[in-house]
């Protein structure tokens, strides 16, 4: 199991354009996918339903200061396994080339978020959980990604 630096490192190690918020949805489709084809958690977190989308809050916590801002690519060395680094490069090459606001719309059309926010007006803050029930019973319908995913792994 990775460590939600850990994760941010990998995640960071890919990529040249990625701001906290969309750090934020990259780590959060990593972990559901993860989460609905493994059935384990790839890294000991959990994502609240903020107005934004899916944020783990320590992860923001800890990219706070560059706000809207690029954060640097990570170009160290990473404590994970290459099965890990390798799935989550494979999620990576599925949602990467989104922008932040294109992967927030995103979460907000998706169940796990929308489930989470219910009853929350639209630009109010809120640190409802999302559950993991909710994001493998989500992520199982979502057939063609899944498969994408599962599929692409296996060939790299």
């Amino acid at each position: 199991m990775l460590t939600i630096d850990s994760l941010a490192k990998v995640i960071l190690s890919c990529r040249d354009d990625i701001s906290n918020k969309k750090l934020q949805k990259l780590a959060y489709y990593v972990y559901a996918w993860y989460l609905t084809i493994h059935g384990t958690e790839i890294a000991d977190i959990s994502f609240e339903a903020w107005e934004h989308g899916p944020v783990c809050r320590r992860l923001y916590n800890n990219y706070r200061s560059y706000g809207w801002n690029e954060i640097p690519r990570f170009n160290g060395f990473v404590l994970a396994n290459d099965d890990d680094i390798k799935f989550v490069e494979t999620v990576l090459d599925v949602y990467g080339d989104y922008t932040a606001d294109e992967l927030e719309e995103m979460t907000h059309n998706d169940a796990p978020w929308q489930e989470a926010r219910r009853g929350c007006p639209k630009h109010v803050a809120s640190d409802a959980v999302i559950t993991k029930q909710s994001i493998v019973q989500f992520y199982n319908t979502q057939m063609n990604i899944r498969d994408r995913i599962v599929n692409q792994f296996k060939e790299n």
